[in-house]
C-alpha cells in the first residue's frame, strides 16, 4: 500500500505529485460532503438554520433532502467522479461506454441526488450504446440552452489521468462530459477544471497564469466561460450570485466558484466562503475542493474534515490503485 505522509507546512517543503493527486480526490469529496449542509439554501435561510454559522459536518440539518446521507458522507458529485475513476482503473484508459454504464448502474441502484439532465439522458434506450448521440439529441431538444453542472461536478479526476499530455486530458474530458452534457459551456467548464489540475500537477501554481491558460483553453467553446473566469478574480464570491434561484445549477457558476477558491491558500476558509453562499453548494464545493486540493495537496487539507469524512477507506483504496497504475504506465515515478 502506498503511504501519504503529512508534510511539515512550517518548513514549506515541496508538495509531491502523489500528495497533489490525493489532494484532488479528497478535496473533491470533502467539498462535496461539507457542501451538502447548505445545498439548495439561500444566504437568508443559512442564517436561519445555522445561526452560529456552518462549519462542520455534524451541524448539518436533517431535513427531507439532507437526511438521505450520513453526516460527512459525499453525494452524487463524488459518486459519479468515482464511476470515472473505477472505469480508468479497469480499462487503463477512458472508455466512454464503460463510464456511461457505470453512471447508469449507479443511478438505477439507488443513486441519490441524481440531477434532471443526467436522469433524462440515461433514460433513453440508446444511452448505453450511443451516449453522445443521446446527450446531443436531448440538448438540441432543449433549445441548445441547457448548461447544468452535472458534468463539471464529476470531472476533477480527468485532470489527473495522463496529466502530462494536455491534449489527451482535453480530449478525455470532452468525451466524458458529452456522455450526459453536450452544451459547449458544460464541456468548456470541464476542460477548464481538468486542464488546470493537469497544469498544477506539472508544476504550475501561479493563479494568474492558470486563469489565463484556462481562458485560452476554453475560448473555442463559448465566450461566456471567460466572463466567469474573470469574475473568479474578485475579492469575494458575491458577484457570482451562487444562491440565485433560477441559476444555482449553472455550470459556469460552479466553475467560477472553483477558480475563486484556487487563488486562496486556506482550504477550510475558502470552502466555507463558497458553501455559505448557498445554492448548489455541494457541487460548488466539489469543484473548488478538487482544484484547491491540487494546489495545496492532501497535506494542506483540514484534518478534522478528513477525519469526519465517511467512507474514506474507499478513497484510500482507490487512490492507492490509481497511483500504482500511474507508476505502471510511467505517468509518474
Amino acid at each position: 500500500m502506498i503511504r501519504f505522509w503529512k508534510r511539515d507546512l512550517k518548513q514549506n517543503q515541496p508538495i509531491s505529485i502523489q500528495d497533489r493527486i490525493k489532494g484532488v480526490i479528497y478535496g473533491h469529496a470533502i467539498g462535496d460532503a461539507i457542501g451538502l449542509g447548505t445545498e439548495f439554501l439561500d444566504k437568508r435561510q443559512i442564517k436561519i438554520f445555522y445561526p452560529k454559522g456552518f462549519s462542520n459536518y455534524d451541524q448539518t440539518i436533517s431535513d427531507k433532502h439532507r437526511s438521505r446521507w450520513k453526516k460527512g458522507e459525499w453525494t452524487d458529485d463524488t459518486d459519479q467522479m468515482l464511476c470515472i475513476l473505477e472505469s480508468i482503473l479497469k480499462n487503463e484508459n477512458i472508455v466512454v461506454t464503460d463510464i456511461a454504464k457505470r453512471i447508469y448502474d449507479w443511478a438505477y441502484s439507488g443513486g441519490r441526488g441524481l440531477g434532471n439532465t443526467v436522469y433524462n439522458v440515461i433514460s433513453s434506450p440508446k444511452f448505453l450504446f450511443e451516449p453522445h448521440e443521446v446527450a446531443e439529441h436531448f440538448w438540441i431538444n432543449s433549445g441548445k440552452n441547457l448548461a447544468a453542472n452535472g458534468a463539471v461536478m464529476r470531472t476533477s479526476i480527468l485532470g489527473i489521468w495522463d496529466f502530462a499530455k494536455i491534449e489527451n486530458v482535453k480530449q478525455n474530458t470532452e468525451n466524458t462530459a458529452k456522455i450526459t452534457h453536450y452544451d459547449p459551456r458544460c464541456i468548456g467548464s470541464c476542460v477548464a477544471v481538468t486542464s488546470t489540475i493537469s497544469k498544477i500537477l506539472q508544476g504550475e501554481t501561479d493563479f494568474n497564469k492558470l486563469n489565463d491558460l484556462a481562458i485560452d483553453s476554453t475560448k473555442e467553446y463559448d465566450d461566456r466561460i471567460k466572463d466567469y473566469l474573470i469574475l473568479a478574480k474578485e475579492k469575494n464570491t458575491d458577484k457570482l450570485q451562487l444562491d440565485e434561484v433560477k441559476s444555482i445549477g449553472y455550470t459556469l457558476k460552479a466553475l467560477g466558484a472553483g477558480f475563486w477558491a484556487l487563488q486562496q491558500n486556506d482550504f477550510k476558509k475558502a470552502i466555507l466562503e463558497i458553501i455559505n453562499q448557498g445554492g448548489d453548494s455541494d457541487t460548488n464545493g466539489a469543484v473548488a475542493g478538487g482544484l484547491l486540493g491540487a494546489k495545496l495537496g492532501f497535506s494542506g487539507l483540514p484534518q478534522d474534515w478528513i477525519d469526519g469524512l465517511v467512507n474514506k477507506e474507499k478513497l484510500n483504496c482507490l487512490i492507492d490503485k490509481l497511483i500504482t497504475l500511474m507508476i505502471k504506465t510511467k505517468q509518474i515515478d
